[in-house]
């Protein structure tokens, strides 16, 4: 497992999110919902989608469900998150996206150790471009974790 280290650029994304248990469970609906809902984000990219996940101490899990976005307000009942320009560790999952999670721990529990880069944000985010398909062996999903080097 070797990541690219990439610097990204600020960049904004906005969707719809869950909190807690329920984006566990209700992860597709959600990509379902926004894929209905879409046009209503200012300046959407709809051929990048961005699964961002977030671990907070005070409820748990959040995932976001979202496209890159311009500036504007968040439509009704979205939410819109700012990510500053930030150096990432990106990795690649091949196939089933309900093994995507086993990915999720090889990167954190097994690369994550053992190299020079420390996690630098409490949030990593899947990517999803044309090279997804769901159901497929050969689907790609890219996986974005935020690092900076360790002192």
């Amino acid at each position: 497992m070797k990541p690219r280290i990439i610097y990204k650029a600020g960049f904004t994304v906005t969707g719809l999110a869950l909190d807690g248990d329920r984006q566990l469970q209700d992860r597709e609906g959600l990509w379902e919902r926004l894929g209905e809902r879409f046009r209503e984000i200012p300046q959407a990219d709809p051929d990048v989608g961005y699964g961002v996940v977030w671990t907070r101490p005070e409820d748990g899990v959040r995932y976001l469900a979202g496209l890159s976005s311009g500036p504007g307000a968040s439509p009704q009942g979205m939410v819109t998150q700012r990510f500053n320009a930030q150096l990432y560790a990106v990795f690649h999952h091949t196939g089933s996206i309900s093994n995507l999670p086993d990915t999720v721990t090889q990167v954190f529990e097994v690369w994550l150790p053992q190299v020079v880069y420390e996690v630098s944000g409490a949030y990593y985010f899947e990517v999803y471009d044309e090279r997804f398909e769901p159901g497929e062996v050969d689907s790609i999903v890219f996986l974005w974790v935020p690092v900076r080097r360790s002192e």
